[in-house]
């Protein structure tokens, strides 16, 4: 892109960005993700979920490819929720006689896309230009005769752009009817210069509101969807944590934070969007990347001695923007890099009012630098162990693990608090459910536990050289209504490394909040 092309793109995306329409296809296009599959409970809470937040639009699904999708299209009729569901469908050679197509109106707003790519048109549809042509026009005009709004995806618009730049042009020109037309980057193949002077170009040829469609295949989909913006585009296409075919589309945690807080071009509290993005990689267990932007575990996460050092004088030395407007907590992960400022600030944060030169900060900050792993956690519940004298709120005493047949485990402890011995048994999806189960079962007759969720579970190997023989750190993530909490637990056992990590997780909670039945 020019020098004088650029500065277009800057001038025309503060014009262009006022009147955005977001509309979200985490449902349909984030459900192509492989092993991704939403039930229709699923598809309820999550529309709900998509609705709360502010979205436009939510692209449901393809109510002729399976009974769910029909289900949820009259379920979601009856909801009542701020957001416009759309069916989605492709164009028909015969709409008037098309079941498939007429299935599609049990929604308000229906999307249909058709080729734009003489390729496809050829190769993959098997139809004549002409022919494809009439597709386009005639289907919208049969969905329009029923008074729904009408989107049209373009499907591989950039590519047949630059492969047939005047057929591409015809087949929107086809769809003149549509309520918006929106340009596809289907195989997410095209460049930021490209999507800003393609778009541009169809913006003086075409009259309608124009969308963009952006898939990630080179990395691009957001710099492509601001460069569409910039050039024309008002109708924005995304999906949740970036879901969707091969390397997914244009995520919206990284679009909506760049757009409001980085460039100020959008009027919207996006403060719930990182409690949004952990309730659809709960759902989908697609995990988002440690180091994702805005919303990765690691986003607002120091590690290293001088950066701790610095964040605790001024945030702002290595932070772009401060997590809470993102509704996220600043995180600080204890190493042998840490230094006895670090240990301050961490006990700080948990009311502890101490100096560097304090014994027990110069004890801490020796074992840290010892350990194999360590979070503030356990620092927390070391100061309260050292300065408080609290007595642990529970021992796990013994535990046996039986795995059953279909993944299915059973897990029998003993557990002391204070001078009584109690036992208790569960069985969970695999040894580590099933001992969580049994553990918050024998907690629950002491205290109240209910508020204590657990929202994260991951295993890094920490060997891999040694293959099955290799140790392994689990890392757990715990929340209640008032803060979010981390632990590890490290050993060549997973088992052992997640019993560790699950036994701290709850001795934090009940040391800190002491809520005994």
């Amino acid at each position: 892109m020019s020098i004088g092309l650029f500065k277009d793109f800057v001038k025309n995306l503060k014009l262009n960005s006022k009147g955005l329409v977001l509309y979200d296809t985490t449902l349909r296009d984030g459900a192509q993700t492989p092993g991704v599959t939403f039930s229709l409970e699923d598809k309820i809470n999550i529309t709900k979920k998509l609705s709360d937040f502010g979205f436009d639009y939510i692209e449901g699904g393809w109510p002729s490819s399976n009974p769910r999708d029909m289900e949820y299209f009259k379920k979601v009729a009856g909801m009542e929720i701020n957001a416009k569901v759309a069916s989605f469908g492709m164009t028909s050679k015969n709409p008037k006689e098309d079941k498939m197509l007429n299935d599609l109106l049990l929604a308000e707003v229906v999307t249909i896309f058709g080729k734009s790519w003489d390729l496809h048109v050829r190769d993959v549809l098997k139809v004549t230009l002409e022919q494809n042509i009439g597709m386009i026009g005639e289907t919208i005009d049969y969905l329009k005769s029923h008074g729904v709004e009408v989107i049209y995806d373009a499907e591989h618009f950039f590519d047949g752009f630059k492969s047939n730049q005047d057929y591409c042009i015809e087949t929107l020109k086809a769809a003149k009817n549509a309520d918006c037309i929106v340009l596809c980057d289907t195989n997410g193949g095209a460049l930021p210069w490209e999507v800003y002077e393609i778009t541009a170009c169809v913006r003086k040829k075409i009259s309608n509101m124009l969308g963009i469609h952006c898939h990630n295949d080179c990395g691009f989909a957001v710099i492509n969807t601001l460069a569409s913006i910039s050039a024309g585009a008002v109708h924005i296409q995304g999906t949740m944590n970036g879901l969707g075919e091969r390397c997914g589309n244009m995520d919206w945690c990284e679009f909506l934070p760049i757009i409001t807080l980085k460039m100020k071009l959008w009027n919207k509290n996006i403060n719930s969007l990182y409690n949004l993005s952990l309730y659809i990689e709960r759902m989908t267990g697609f995990s988002v990347a440690k180091n994702k932007p805005f919303v990765g575990e690691n986003a607002f996460t120091h590690k290293a001695g001088v950066h701790v050092d610095a964040i605790i004088k001024n945030p702002l030395a290595y932070e772009h923007i401060l997590p809470e407007l993102l509704g996220r907590e600043r995180r600080f992960i204890l190493s042998e890099q840490i230094g006895r400022a670090g240990i301050v600030k961490v006990a700080s944060m948990h009311g502890y009012k101490l100096s560097k030169d304090h014994p027990v900060v110069k004890e801490i900050t020796n074992m840290v630098k010892s350990a194999k792993g360590f979070t503030d956690t356990d620092v927390y519940l070391l100061l309260s162990r050292f300065l408080d004298k609290k007595r642990e709120p529970f021992k796990l005493l013994s535990y046996k693990i039986e795995v059953k047949s279909k993944g299915m485990a059973r897990t029998s402890l003993s557990i002391k608090v204070g001078d009584e011995v109690v036992k208790e048994h569960a069985q969970g999806v695999g040894p580590v459910h099933s001992l969580d189960l049994a553990l918050r079962k024998a907690l629950s007759r002491f205290y109240n536990i209910e508020d204590v969720v657990l929202t994260n579970y991951r295993v890094r190997i920490l060997n891999e050289e040694k293959a099955t023989a290799a140790s392994v750190e689990v890392y757990i993530e715990f929340r209640n209504n008032k803060e979010v909490w981390s632990t590890l637990g490290i050993s060549d056992d997973i088992i052992k490394a997640s019993e560790e990590a699950l036994v701290k997780g709850y001795m934090f909670y009940l040391t800190k909040y002491s809520k005994q039945s």
